[in-house]
């Protein structure tokens, strides 16, 4: 609960504040300091224009590149302040100039005593110039993704699901996004306004895991839980359909349905036919391994548990199918079928494939 504390540091230092994936939010996305993690690249400018980086309760893991050049400024050239509860998780991917082993909030209040009393000793000019640049590239960032919302074709692209669910729920409403592309859909069209509102296994990579996570956020709010998912990653755990509706716990499942291992069959696609896949954006069935899954009708699998359910493809029919599904008062499920070959098209594909192969340095 240390994010009053972080903003008001941030606010007197004028410092852009970057997250984990897992930590969006901690400062609210509509702050002209947060650099959200979707604009992956500026977030590996940020960290390399730095000369000193404050690190706060983050052992500094693989989605967030271990803190290693190129992605991080080289360690000899940046100082590294880190605060942790845990002993363990200080200099454990990145070395550390200053080590404090102490509670977040705490620190960062008496931080933001210190600085209020030396305001007038912290020139903020050059940094301001700074933010405003890095406010730019992410409008322009934006204005790119969202011409995929123009994109009106059936069935449709995944772009919609995350811009439309913006407007739907209330912006206190916990994100639950589970799934390969799947996710990285969701994230990159959803701004997140209110802390501790996105759940995700985003390190471990789980199918299925946001199955459970939303029903157990849906009964300790005892709000609307939205749950965005993939087809494979909802065939894992469908079951806790039944557990939602045995609990009265009100989530919107929106199953997002390209009859694909999408991730996997992509990686086939490059592996295998290269540069037929550049040229044509997709190979045919024959030509990836077992990556095609058969129809499932997620929408009537959920009736059978006692769970609205609805399909839909025309982006222009989703708003009043959620809107339906939220007014309904119980557990729902939304059979939203997508274009398979812009699905597996995610934004910024190249870089969470980069994520996970460790730099050298």
């Amino acid at each position: 609960d240390a994010f009053a504390a972080l903003r008001r540091v941030a606010e007197l230092l004028h410092a852009p504040v970057t997250t984990s994936w897992a930590g969006r939010g901690v400062l609210p996305e509509t702050s002209p300091l947060a650099v959200p993690m979707p604009h992956v690249e500026l977030n590996h400018k940020v960290r390399n224009d730095s000369d000193a980086v404050l690190i706060i309760g983050s052992r500094v893991g693989e989605t967030d590149w271990w803190g290693k050049p190129p992605y991080w400024r080289n360690p000899s050239e940046q100082k590294t302040i880190q605060i942790d509860i845990d002993s363990r998780m200080i200099g454990l991917n990145k070395p550390v100039d200053l080590a404090i082993l102490a509670d977040a909030r705490r620190t960062l209040e008496l931080l933001g005593d210190e600085l209020e009393r030396r305001q007038g000793e912290i020139r903020l000019d050059g940094r301001r110039a700074r933010v405003a640049g890095y406010a730019k590239t992410m409008q322009d960032d934006r204005n790119r993704w969202n011409k995929a919302l123009a994109d009106m074709a059936t069935p449709m692209n995944p772009a919609h699901i995350g811009a439309v669910c913006q407007e739907v729920f209330p912006e206190d409403t916990v994100l639950v996004a589970d799934g390969g592309n799947a996710t990285i859909w969701a994230m990159f069209y959803h701004q997140v306004k209110v802390p501790n509102t996105v759940l995700s296994t985003f390190k471990f990579g789980m199918l299925g895991a946001g199955m459970a996570q939303a029903v157990g956020a849906a009964i300790a709010r005892r709000k609307p839980v939205c749950c965005i998912i993939g087809d494979g990653a909802m065939g894992f755990h469908p079951q806790e359909i039944e557990t939602a509706v045995r609990n009265n716990a009100q989530v919107v499942y929106i199953v997002l349905c390209d009859k694909q291992w999408g991730m996997v069959k992509m990686n086939q696609q490059f592996m295998l036919r290269p540069f037929k896949t550049m040229l044509f954006k997709h190979l045919g069935p024959e030509e990836t391994i077992k990556a095609d899954l058969g129809e499932i009708e997620f929408d009537k699998l959920g009736q059978s548990m006692g769970a609205y359910g609805a399909r839909v493809s025309d982006p222009k029919q989703l708003k009043p199918v959620l809107q339906q599904a939220l007014a309904s008062g119980k557990c729902a499920v939304i059979h939203v079928d997508v274009d398979p070959v812009k699905h597996m098209w995610a934004p910024g594909l190249l870089h969470f494939k980069k994520m996970h192969e460790e730099p050298k340095s």
